[in-house]
């Protein structure tokens, strides 16, 4: 059976069917170099950001010109604001903005790279950013929101670069003594069509962000996602749907369609077809109604697997809303670190 990029089945839409496709070697540093000098190539591909509109449902639920939520707004202590908004104006200037110079005064000389096309230190980084310039020069992206708990941040972003696919990016960076220290990403292209007719950005569930609303406990919303986590992926046990996702789920996989009983049903195929499929390296950050966690899922132990990120809104004890965004792990890194 075809598998989606989160290792769900893949489904048939609009008669298209949606599916996608850490080591250190002896040749792994020249490999690193040739990897590092074709990133601007690969990036244009995984980096873009071109509006390519899902399925008509999609487009009267997900307007494309929609704005963005305030998404900076911080709901944590003032040391997670603060390290919030260094990473916001970080990523603004280096990433959306493409400056370069700008890196020596947000990165750190230790900077841990997770990204297996980019070596540590902010030298490949900066050449990276640099090449971006002349090889995307049309990329655009949208951070859609932002989590930051302590010293993580994780940006959730559309990327488009006419006429490619969109892209969904998440990155997570960490902040040491005011500087950016380390940095895992997630990157999945975004298919034309989803089984939901949801594209996978926009916030569908209620109350929409920015209007007034009660807060939602950080500490109720970890405690929810990690328990729900726990119990579906290391205990198996698919009640834990049932106990903590509402049967209504805004649902924003591109492979499963809107509801618990479609992602109740993905699961339990999953367990069937791979009894031997784990969730490990959990990473989690949660800020007020939203938690995201960033895993490496294998369907067996000799899999290399995918880094999935998975984000959830968390409404009156229940995960109203979920975003995904997986990548397969290839068979060597620029770095020694590993994806996870």
């Amino acid at each position: 059976m075809d598998r989606g990029s989160n290792g769900f089945p893949a489904v048939t839409v609009d008669s298209m069917r949606i599916t996608s496709p850490r080591a250190r070697h002896p040749a792994a540093i020249t490999r690193a170099r040739q990897l590092s000098n074709a990133l601007a190539a690969a990036l244009a591909l995984l980096l873009p950001l071109a509006t390519v509109g899902c399925s008509s449902a999609a487009q009267q639920r997900n307007p494309p010109d929609a704005a963005p939520p305030s998404a900076v707004q911080s709901t944590g202590d003032s040391q997670t604001a603060a390290t919030k908004a260094l990473v916001a104006t970080f990523y603004d200037r280096v990433l959306i903005k493409v400056d370069p110079d700008a890196i020596d005064e947000y990165v750190g000389p230790t900077y841990r790279q997770h990204n297996p096309t980019v070596a540590d230190g902010p030298d490949d980084f900066r050449r990276l950013v640099t090449n971006l310039k002349t090889s995307a020069p049309n990329r655009h992206n949208t951070v859609q929101r932002v989590i930051a708990q302590g010293d993580l941040v994780l940006l959730h972003t559309r990327s488009q670069n006419k006429p490619g696919p969109d892209v969904a990016l998440t990155d997570i960076f960490r902040v040491t003594d005011g500087k950016v220290s380390e940095h895992w990403d997630t990157i999945q292209p975004a298919p034309a069509t989803t089984a939901s007719g949801n594209d996978m950005f926009a916030t569908l569930s209620q109350p929409q962000p920015g209007d007034n609303q009660s807060a939602t406990s950080t500490a109720s919303t970890e405690s929810l996602v990690r328990n729900y986590f726990t119990e579906l992926n290391q205990n198996r046990d698919l009640t834990a749907i049932d106990r903590y996702v509402s049967s209504s789920i805004d649902e924003h996989d591109p492979v499963l369609a809107t509801g618990s009983a479609a992602l109740r049903s993905a699961y339990a195929t999953r367990f069937a077809e791979a009894p031997q499929s784990s969730a490990s390296s959990a990473l989690f950050i949660t800020e007020g109604d939203l938690a995201a966690v960033r895993y490496h899922y294998r369907s067996n132990a000799p899999d290399r697997g995918k880094a999935v990120t998975e984000i959830f809104r968390v409404r009156d004890g229940k995960i109203v809303e979920r975003w995904t965004v997986s990548q397969p792990v290839p068979p060597q890194s620029a770095n020694p670190n590993t994806m996870f």
